[in-house]
């Protein structure tokens, strides 16, 4: 697709931005959970909590993780941007499926505490790590290439 290549600046920039943002959704879910978690299920602040959660995820973290998703396939489409034998390529791609994993998980979660069943504390104190973790994957693979 050398189409792309006039525009792999603008697409980088766009998969980043919006890997940011999906990223910082993915960051606080957790927090947001543990705080719900602590509320009494029928309060008016646990039925707040419960709008607010699925507000993030549909304005926020999944257009985020479907448009960063969208421009990275657009950017591994332009001809020379990925050494597709490289060690680094797979890791990386091992690591964002795993994020998006984690991605379905944060949604599992949302919809248990939406039914008033709160996930276990200590699986939200790791899920608070678990972006951390893969980013740092991530990002360590694609500027490092080693």
């Amino acid at each position: 697709m050398y189409a792309l290549l006039p525009v792999y600046r603008e697409l980088l920039a766009a998969h980043v931005f919006f890997v940011i943002v999906w990223m910082a959704g993915m960051l606080m879910m957790p927090a947001i959970y543990l705080r719900h978690c602590t509320l009494p299920l029928a309060s008016d602040a646990a039925g707040a909590f419960v709008v607010l959660e699925r507000q993030i995820f549909k304005r926020m973290i999944n257009p985020a993780m479907y448009a960063a998703w969208g421009f990275g396939i657009l950017l591994i489409l332009i001809p020379g941007a990925i050494a597709w034998n490289a060690t680094w390529w797979l890791v990386k791609f091992v690591a964002v499926l795993a994020l998006s994993g984690y991605h379905g998980v944060l949604s599992t979660w949302r919809r248990a505490l939406r039914d008033g069943n709160c996930p276990s504390i200590a699986a939200l104190r790791l899920g608070i790590a678990a972006p951390l973790v893969f980013g740092a994957v991530i990002v360590g693979m694609v500027v490092i290439q080693p």
